[in-house]
């Protein structure tokens, strides 16, 4: 089985910054195209990967912790909480982690230690992105 796995970046980074990033997550082509599209036009580094094995190799491979991962939950192979369980143990509490799906429409028959992942009902927007991030954002710890 193939795992597609793309990083991709906008040009002009500065040479040494470090940058925020933010992985999509999800096995449907154009959903991970709009929302590296939309990533990308935040200023964040986008990577997609179309597998829970393919994110997890990024997560193993990327010096820093993400700012966000967007996880659709129905996906052939890993299902998306049990990716997020991996992801949450792997990035402890420096990276937000969103649950997506367009089959459910909340979060209340998760297991217990996902209830506070955050949810997002698929079809989302652009704003619904923008405010993750923005929330992502505030709520990392300023280094110094």
């Amino acid at each position: 089985m193939t795992h597609s796995m793309d990083a991709i970046t906008s040009s002009g980074e500065k040479a040494n910054a470090p940058r925020d990033w933010a992985m999509i997550v999800d096995d449907d082509d154009p959903i991970r195209a709009f929302v590296t599209t939309q990533f990308l036009a935040m200023d964040l580094e986008a990577v997609a990967a179309a597998c829970g094995e393919a994110a997890l190799e990024i997560a193993q491979r990327m010096p820093t912790a993400p700012l966000l991962i967007l996880v659709d939950v129905m996906m052939p192979g890993m299902d998306g909480l049990t990716l997020a369980r991996k992801l949450m143990a792997h990035y402890g509490q420096q990276t937000r982690i969103v649950i997506v799906s367009g089959h459910l429409s909340d979060s209340s028959w998760w297991p217990v230690d996902l209830r506070e992942v955050t949810f997002l009902p698929k079809p989302f927007r652009l704003a619904d992105l923008r405010r993750l991030v923005d929330e992502a954002r505030a709520a990392r710890p300023v280094s110094t």
